[in-house]
């Protein structure tokens, strides 16, 4: 698959080309590291057509989703890798 590339407004300085952080005194920014100044940004990226399948799983769990307050590691109910390709479990949101 060929990767695409577009222009997107630069998320560090939101398109101005100037960027003023907490190091920048108020009302003196300066010419954005991200984008030089231009305003914008180049993403390159592989468009996405499926999901690809991953060879050796044994199982599938959900993640806990944290770190250092909620640990790390799977929580949940296990299930086979061809009954999460089914859709028997997934992320509710």
């Amino acid at each position: 698959m060929e990767k695409l590339s577009v222009k997107a407004v630069c998320q560090s300085c939101g398109g101005t080309g100037l960027y003023e952080g907490f190091c920048e005194k108020k009302g003196h920014p300066v010419v954005c590291f991200n984008c030089e100044g231009s305003g914008c940004t180049t993403i390159t990226y592989t468009p996405f057509i499926e999901r690809k399948k991953k060879n050796g799983v044994n199982g599938v769990s959900l993640s806990r989703g944290g770190f250092i307050l909620t640990g790390v590691g799977a929580v949940g109910e296990e299930v086979t890798y061809e009954q999460f390709l089914n859709g028997k479990i997934k992320y509710k949101g």
